[in-house]
């Protein structure tokens, strides 16, 4: 604002100006995985956040408990992996982010029939080990029991080779060697066929007005 000093006239005086007004404000770091690109250490929150949510989301998808730790392990090792390309800053955001790589799991799974563990390798991951009593207290959380007599129609509707593949895989709890043995088949076939079926009974679920995405 101009004023006088003497009788003469002054000029108002200009606002202070450094480099850092040019310099765009960064963005605000509000969920713990955009802080985690800066700060490895905030990611044991995103963990935390996200560890139950994600084991019962693929437990409901995979029916299987120790395929669901091997998937929300690798999942975990991939977000870290590419946690510096998250580029949101809401906790909405960052649930979106993870789950994202997550469902791209599944689909991997589905396809491969098997686990990838490349970023598992990559950071050393040592996927825990659980015990029966745990695996059951997470199937009974991921509402797999209620959901028995569905599967079993959706079992009962597969071509014989994957339901048997399927059965023991899921129901006898075989590896996948121990079936390519007991079925005179290679492994790959196993995993095919397990696969295959699994993704069958998943649409033939959702089919029946069963959605297996409440988990998320």
């Amino acid at each position: 604002m101009a004023g006088t000093v003497g009788g003469a006239r002054t000029a108002a005086p200009l606002p202070t100006v450094t480099w850092k007004t040019f310099i765009p404000s960064a963005r605000r770091a509000t969920c713990p995985l955009a802080r985690a690109a800066a700060d490895p250490t905030a990611f044991d929150q995103v963990y935390d956040r996200y560890a139950q949510r994600m084991l019962l989301f693929f437990t409901r998808r995979v029916l299987d408990v120790d395929t669901a730790m091997d998937l929300t392990a690798e999942t975990f090792a991939e977000v870290l992996a590419k946690r510096e390309q998250f580029r949101g800053t809401t906790d909405e955001e960052e649930a979106g982010w993870v789950f994202a790589i997550a469902r791209s799991q599944v689909s991997r799974y589905w396809r491969r029939g098997d686990v990838e563990r490349e970023a598992v390798r990559r950071f050393s991951v040592q996927v825990p080990q659980i015990s029966d009593a745990e695996a059951e207290r997470v199937e009974t959380l991921a509402g797999i029991h209620q959901l028995k007599p569905v599967l079993a129609e959706a079992l009962d509707a597969l071509p014989p080779d994957q339901r048997r593949a399927v059965e023991l895989r899921v129901i006898g709890e075989l590896g996948y060697s121990e079936i390519a043995t007991a079925l005179s088949v290679s492994e790959d076939v196993v995993r095919a066929r397990v696969s295959r079926g699994l993704r069958a009974m998943a649409q033939l679920l959702d089919r029946r007005g069963v959605s297996l995405e409440t988990a998320a």
